[in-house]
């Protein structure tokens, strides 16, 4: 399972609390890592489950680099990972809490994702290879809400469970946006375009312009616009009555995208199609009339 660090450059939505449902188990032999950069041991894990379990009422990053001697950036790194993998939430104001939901002791977390959607992501990986992702907007917030990628794959570099201010930088984001009514998608270009790279999209026009065109297409891609290295893919998956549930996406480096552009198009949508099992993978959903998600938060 892959874990995500968290996106510092993010302002977010809102001030909501998120607490996003567990991420699913995944396959024998997947990717189970928790923290980043070599500190993925099972003491530093216990160590902040220990804290989390006496301070009920939250602990901050600064508390947790404190009691383990680390910077603030490795502990930031370690409650994500238990963030995203359902074992803490996180509440503004509050810091991190242990979830109570988590199942300390019988192991891994509940899974109380909808199987449907979370085998995408599983399937979306055994198809492509690619670190695969699972996004739904929650509260007015795109948050990654399941991962799928083996150990060695290429993470990121800034992208964490959710996607806030960088939303037009990434396809899973451009999916949203495209989703949203006129007036929803130029509020959210009215606070700003930061430019994340030099391929990133800063004039409104050009972004309409774009998301336009994934609404008419059905997928969203984005060419080293979050990072240089790495670009994506993103589709919508709907329901059969055509209503947003979720997005499904891939992301790939760089130097391959173009040549596998195409193939990877085809397999996020074919996936994202075949998510809600009762439409079939080779029947299109009904995208010119989806419903939108939730209008996202201002920050």
């Amino acid at each position: 399972m892959s874990v995500t660090r968290i996106d510092r450059r993010d302002g977010g939505f809102g001030p909501a609390a998120v607490n996003p449902a567990p991420v699913t188990d995944l396959p024998k032999g997947e990717d189970r890592v928790i923290g980043t950069r070599g500190l993925s041991t099972a003491r530093a894990v216990l160590k902040v489950l220990t804290l989390l379990a006496r301070h009920p009422e939250g602990v901050s990053a600064r508390d947790v680099a404190e009691d383990l001697g680390k910077s603030i950036s490795t502990a930031y790194d370690l409650l994500a990972s238990l963030h995203e993998e359902g074992f803490a939430r996180h509440e503004p104001g509050r810091g991190y809490r242990l979830n109570a939901q988590a199942g300390l002791g019988g192991g891994a977390p509940a899974r109380n994702h909808d199987q449907a959607l979370s085998g995408a992501v599983d399937a979306l990986f055994s198809h492509t290879r690619k670190r695969s992702y699972l996004a739904e907007v929650k509260a007015g917030e795109i948050l990654i809400t399941a991962t799928c990628g083996r150990q060695g794959i290429p993470r990121v570099p800034g992208l964490g469970p959710r996607i806030a201010r960088s939303a037009h930088a990434l396809a899973m984001g451009k999916v949203v946006l495209s989703l949203l009514p006129e007036h929803g998608r130029r509020r959210y270009m009215e606070r700003g375009l930061r430019s994340l790279t030099t391929s990133t999209i800063t004039s409104p026009r050009a972004l309409m312009s774009e998301l336009a065109e994934v609404r008419k297409n059905r997928f969203a891609v984005d060419r080293g616009e979050f990072d240089a290295e790495f670009c994506s893919v993103a589709a919508p998956v709907l329901d059969s009555r055509g209503r947003f549930l979720a997005v499904l996406g891939l992301t790939s480096s760089s130097r391959t995208f173009d040549v596998e552009l195409q193939d990877l198009v085809a397999a996020v949508r074919k996936d994202a199609a075949a998510a809600v099992t009762h439409r079939p993978a080779d029947r299109p959903p009904a995208w010119p009339g989806t419903a939108p998600p939730r209008h996202l938060k201002a920050a």
